[in-house]
């Protein structure tokens, strides 16, 4: 069992100590729990760039145990969602178990903006500097 538990903490000091240069972000959510249970949790990821995969640590708390369960897991983050695989240890069954969770993504970054221009349906004022003689040529206004 102490091996397991060594294990978990060296994954989440592990985790931890690769975070330093980004700004994490927060979910809550629910997890389903293989073996039948259900658990509602919060999650601290690594990172708060959407659209890309992160390092998660979170708790639950198992409606059917009605045990606590610390998680570190990998997501997927996206603006405002997440989802999750997490490997967690029951408290109350002292085991480790696997779940699949999404829930709702806070303090995400803003996706940058695409470069494109924007296009308005306002007029813009254009300034016709060049006029035309009798001829149909261009020639320069007075």
């Amino acid at each position: 069992m102490k091996k397991h538990i060594s294990s978990f903490v060296l994954a989440a000091i592990l985790a931890g100590g690769s975070t330093a240069k980004a700004e994490p972000s927060f979910g809550f959510g629910f997890t389903y729990v293989f073996g039948g249970d259900w658990a509602i949790g919060v999650r601290v990821f690594h990172d708060d760039e959407p659209e890309s995969a992160v390092l998660a640590l979170g708790a639950d708390y198992k409606f059917g145990s009605g045990s606590f369960r610390p998680t570190v897991g990998a997501a997927y983050l996206d603006e405002d969602y997440y989802f999750d695989f997490s490997l967690g240890y029951d408290i109350k069954a002292q085991a480790l178990d696997y779940g699949l969770g999404v829930g709702a993504a806070f303090e995400t970054e803003t996706p940058a903006a695409s470069g494109a221009p924007t296009i308005t349906d306002e007029p813009t004022d254009i300034v016709d500097t060049t006029c035309l003689s009798a001829g149909g040529a261009a020639v320069a206004c007075n």
